[in-house]
Protein backbone atom coordinates (compact mmCIF):
# COMPACT_ATOMS: atom_id res chain seq x y z
CA UNK A 1 0.00 0.00 0.00
CA UNK A 2 2.91 2.07 0.74
CA UNK A 3 4.73 1.97 -2.53
CA UNK A 4 1.31 2.67 -4.58
CA UNK A 5 0.47 5.71 -2.63
CA UNK A 6 4.13 6.78 -3.40
CA UNK A 7 3.91 6.18 -6.71
CA UNK A 8 0.32 8.21 -6.78
CA UNK A 9 2.09 11.45 -5.07
CA UNK A 10 5.06 10.92 -7.44
CA UNK A 11 2.46 10.97 -10.75
CA UNK A 12 0.93 14.28 -8.77
CA UNK A 13 4.04 15.62 -8.31
CA UNK A 14 5.25 14.87 -12.05
CA UNK A 15 1.57 16.57 -13.64
CA UNK A 16 2.35 19.65 -11.64
CA UNK A 17 6.01 19.78 -13.18
CA UNK A 18 4.77 18.82 -16.30
CA UNK A 19 2.25 21.88 -15.96
CA UNK A 20 4.67 24.04 -15.05
CA UNK A 21 7.14 23.75 -17.91
CA UNK A 22 4.46 23.56 -20.30
CA UNK A 23 3.12 26.94 -18.51
CA UNK A 24 6.59 28.47 -18.51
CA UNK A 25 7.48 27.49 -22.04
CA UNK A 26 4.59 29.20 -22.90
CA UNK A 27 5.16 32.53 -20.76
CA UNK A 28 8.37 32.93 -22.20
CA UNK A 29 7.57 32.30 -25.88
CA UNK A 30 4.78 34.99 -25.03
CA UNK A 31 7.57 37.43 -23.87
CA UNK A 32 10.17 37.06 -26.60
CA UNK A 33 7.63 37.72 -28.68
CA UNK A 34 6.27 40.74 -27.31
CA UNK A 35 9.89 41.92 -27.05
CA UNK A 36 10.07 41.56 -30.56
CA UNK A 37 7.37 43.20 -31.35
CA UNK A 38 8.90 45.99 -28.87
CA UNK A 39 12.08 46.30 -31.03
CA UNK A 40 10.32 46.41 -33.97
CA UNK A 41 8.46 49.35 -33.05
CA UNK A 42 11.55 51.23 -31.78
CA UNK A 43 13.35 50.38 -35.29
CA UNK A 44 14.17 52.70 -37.93
CA UNK A 45 12.39 51.96 -40.88
CA UNK A 46 14.22 49.92 -43.14
CA UNK A 47 13.36 48.26 -46.66
CA UNK A 48 14.65 44.73 -46.32
CA UNK A 49 16.36 43.31 -49.97
CA UNK A 50 16.56 39.98 -49.30
CA UNK A 51 17.27 38.45 -45.99
CA UNK A 52 17.70 34.92 -45.27
CA UNK A 53 17.61 36.01 -41.15
CA UNK A 54 14.97 38.30 -40.58
CA UNK A 55 16.06 41.55 -38.64
CA UNK A 56 13.76 43.01 -35.75
CA UNK A 57 15.44 45.74 -35.26
CA UNK A 58 17.95 48.29 -36.83
CA UNK A 59 19.58 52.10 -35.00
CA UNK A 60 22.03 54.68 -37.23
CA UNK A 61 23.41 56.72 -34.67
CA UNK A 62 21.85 59.94 -34.06
CA UNK A 63 19.21 58.80 -36.60
CA UNK A 64 15.51 58.90 -35.88
CA UNK A 65 14.05 59.85 -39.38
CA UNK A 66 14.00 58.95 -42.65
CA UNK A 67 16.02 59.71 -44.64
CA UNK A 68 18.64 59.49 -42.42
CA UNK A 69 20.65 63.16 -42.35
CA UNK A 70 24.39 61.88 -42.46
CA UNK A 71 27.72 64.28 -42.60
CA UNK A 72 30.20 63.77 -44.25
CA UNK A 73 33.80 63.03 -42.17
CA UNK A 74 31.34 61.35 -39.73
CA UNK A 75 32.21 57.97 -38.48
CA UNK A 76 28.17 56.53 -37.35
CA UNK A 77 27.33 53.24 -35.75
CA UNK A 78 24.67 50.85 -36.99
CA UNK A 79 23.57 48.65 -34.51
CA UNK A 80 21.09 45.18 -36.03
CA UNK A 81 18.88 42.81 -34.09
CA UNK A 82 18.38 39.59 -36.16
CA UNK A 83 17.20 35.56 -35.50
CA UNK A 84 19.74 33.72 -36.99
CA UNK A 85 17.08 30.33 -36.56
CA UNK A 86 19.10 29.26 -33.94
CA UNK A 87 22.00 29.02 -36.43
CA UNK A 88 24.73 30.49 -34.21
CA UNK A 89 26.08 33.20 -36.96
CA UNK A 90 29.60 34.57 -35.28
CA UNK A 91 31.21 36.18 -38.77
CA UNK A 92 29.91 38.65 -40.68
CA UNK A 93 31.66 40.40 -43.63
CA UNK A 94 30.18 43.43 -44.71
CA UNK A 95 29.43 44.85 -48.38
CA UNK A 96 27.66 48.83 -48.11
CA UNK A 97 27.36 50.85 -50.75
CA UNK A 98 26.34 54.20 -50.89
CA UNK A 99 23.71 54.66 -54.15
CA UNK A 100 23.19 58.28 -55.72
CA UNK A 101 20.85 58.12 -58.50
CA UNK A 102 21.90 54.69 -59.45
CA UNK A 103 26.06 54.92 -58.71
CA UNK A 104 27.25 52.86 -56.17
CA UNK A 105 30.20 53.55 -54.30
CA UNK A 106 31.60 51.38 -51.71
CA UNK A 107 31.76 52.48 -48.20
CA UNK A 108 34.13 51.84 -45.50
CA UNK A 109 33.25 49.83 -42.14
CA UNK A 110 34.92 48.95 -39.24
CA UNK A 111 35.01 46.11 -38.05
CA UNK A 112 35.04 44.03 -41.03
CA UNK A 113 34.63 41.24 -40.83
CA UNK A 114 32.81 40.95 -37.95
CA UNK A 115 33.43 38.24 -35.87
CA UNK A 116 35.05 37.21 -32.28
CA UNK A 117 38.01 39.03 -32.38
CA UNK A 118 36.48 42.29 -32.53
CA UNK A 119 33.50 41.96 -30.19
CA UNK A 120 30.86 43.38 -32.93
CA UNK A 121 28.58 40.18 -32.64
CA UNK A 122 26.86 39.09 -29.60
CA UNK A 123 23.93 37.23 -28.30
CA UNK A 124 20.57 38.91 -27.85
CA UNK A 125 17.27 38.41 -26.70
CA UNK A 126 15.63 35.74 -29.49
CA UNK A 127 18.49 36.05 -31.87
CA UNK A 128 21.75 38.02 -31.84
CA UNK A 129 22.75 41.35 -32.93
CA UNK A 130 25.85 43.18 -34.30
CA UNK A 131 27.67 46.73 -34.24
CA UNK A 132 29.59 48.54 -36.82
CA UNK A 133 31.17 51.75 -38.28
CA UNK A 134 30.31 53.01 -41.37
CA UNK A 135 32.44 56.15 -42.48
CA UNK A 136 30.79 58.77 -44.57
CA UNK A 137 33.10 60.04 -46.77
CA UNK A 138 34.03 63.45 -47.54
CA UNK A 139 33.88 62.85 -51.33
CA UNK A 140 30.22 62.08 -51.12
CA UNK A 141 27.92 63.79 -52.98
CA UNK A 142 25.64 66.09 -51.09
CA UNK A 143 22.30 64.68 -51.81
CA UNK A 144 19.97 62.45 -51.30
CA UNK A 145 20.56 58.15 -52.04
CA UNK A 146 20.16 55.38 -50.08
CA UNK A 147 22.53 53.04 -47.55
CA UNK A 148 22.62 49.65 -49.14
CA UNK A 149 24.10 47.02 -46.51
CA UNK A 150 24.73 43.36 -46.94
CA UNK A 151 26.25 41.27 -43.90
CA UNK A 152 27.39 37.92 -45.60
CA UNK A 153 28.97 34.31 -44.03
CA UNK A 154 32.47 33.06 -44.38
CA UNK A 155 30.59 31.42 -47.57
CA UNK A 156 29.92 34.96 -49.15
CA UNK A 157 26.20 33.77 -48.33
CA UNK A 158 24.11 37.06 -48.23
CA UNK A 159 22.27 36.47 -44.52
CA UNK A 160 21.29 40.27 -43.83
CA UNK A 161 20.54 42.50 -46.33
CA UNK A 162 18.22 46.24 -46.32
CA UNK A 163 18.14 49.70 -47.95
CA UNK A 164 17.52 52.96 -45.66
CA UNK A 165 17.38 56.34 -47.37
CA UNK A 166 19.83 58.88 -46.46
CA UNK A 167 20.41 62.44 -47.34
CA UNK A 168 24.57 62.91 -47.26
CA UNK A 169 25.29 67.19 -45.71
CA UNK A 170 27.96 69.31 -45.06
Amino acid sequence: MRGALMDYYLKILLVICAAHELAGGTIKSTRDAVYKKYLSLRSLPFEDCGSLYQVSYLDIESCTTLPCSMARNATIKVTVRFDDNGNGVSFLKHEVRWVFNYIKTQAAITPDPCDGDHGCIESASGGKAYWANIFVNETLPVMKGSMLWESKDANDQNLICFQVPVVITV
